[in-house]
């Protein structure tokens, strides 16, 4: 599991950042979180496949955010490329693309299925929940807490003998969830022959936002954490009146949630100097900082 930046740039590109897009990149299929203008040429430079984005999941509804939609599922169309989607996104995400794909003339030769959010929603996708967390900005925004299914514990082959079993198609049975029963009739089961399941991973992304209850909700013990960091503590009046965060209170509420690494985005072009975020927010944080950069992939062991 691993994240991909594809955007990091607040409000507008710059020559060397593409505006707010990330990948969570599992083995199977990938997450989108956002999805700016051109993010689908990010995704050919990143040199991922377009084929294996499986859900994705828009903050709100201002275009550095969501311009990038309709054209890259109007391309994954057009080329017939395979798979079903599952778009969520804030009231009025439905219209958004219905209207764009209207308009152009244009259809959607896979399946998509289009889920308005509201605040603590919960979905269930296989092999995570998704909670969503209303956030305080201009518009309505939201952030995703994902949390992934523990991971099952390995089979002990010792084990096994105790209960009088053997390796082979019961060691699947087990890992795929049934109960067996050994020659004496015991019914047995996975937990009963293997290592304590490991527990699965918590990924929170947070689109734009100002302090509130629903960024610590989103947060909450998170393994990593994708959180917006738009101004300076110098321009917090800035950060205020826009709704946005600045390092230092990105790095607060990260502190206080109890997250184990942060990944900070969308820094505001009048910046130069972006490893400021990094120091501002360390005063404040003591796990592991990760400043966002166009193509940097961030491993989440």
């Amino acid at each position: 599991m691993k994240i991909i930046v594809l955007g990091s740039s607040g409000g507008a590109p710059t020559k060397k950042r593409n505006c707010s897009s990330f990948i969570l990149a599992l083995e199977p299929y990938g997450v989108l979180f956002d999805c700016a203008e051109g993010t689908q040429r990010q995704l050919l430079q990143a040199g991922y496949k377009l084929s294996k984005i499986k859900y994705i999941f828009i903050s709100h509804l201002h275009f550095d955010h969501l311009a990038g939609l309709v054209p890259m599922l109007s391309t994954k169309s057009m080329f017939r490329i395979a798979g079903d989607v599952v778009i969520a996104g804030p009231k009025g995400i439905r219209e958004f693309i219905e209207y764009n794909l209207g308009v152009t003339g244009s259809k959607l030769h896979f399946g998509t299925e289009i889920l308005e959010i509201t605040d603590g929603a919960e979905f269930r996708f296989g092999d995570f929940t998704v909670t969503t967390h209303l956030l305080n900005h201009r518009i309505e925004s939201y952030g995703y807490r994902l949390k992934f299914n523990d991971i099952p514990g390995n089979i002990i082959p010792e084990k096994l003998k105790e209960f009088g079993l053997s390796e082979g198609p019961v060691c699947r049975q087990l890992k795929s969830g049934e109960t067996v029963l050994n020659g004496e009739g015991k019914e047995v089961t996975l937990r009963n022959v293997a290592t304590d399941d490991k527990p699965g991973k918590t990924v929170a992304f947070a689109g734009d936002t100002y302090l509130c209850k629903g960024l610590y909700a989103c947060f909450k013990d998170a393994d990593t954490a994708i959180v917006e960091s738009t101004f300076l503590e110098r321009d917090r009046a800035r950060a205020e009146e826009r709704t946005h965060l600045t390092a230092s209170m990105a790095g607060n509420v990260c502190e206080r949630s109890g997250v184990n690494n942060i990944l900070l985005y969308h820094f505001s072009a009048s910046y130069t100097n972006i490893n400021e975020f990094r120091i501002e927010c360390s005063e404040k944080y003591r796990g592991v900082i990760n400043l966002a950069e166009d193509f940097k992939e961030i491993e989440i062991e």
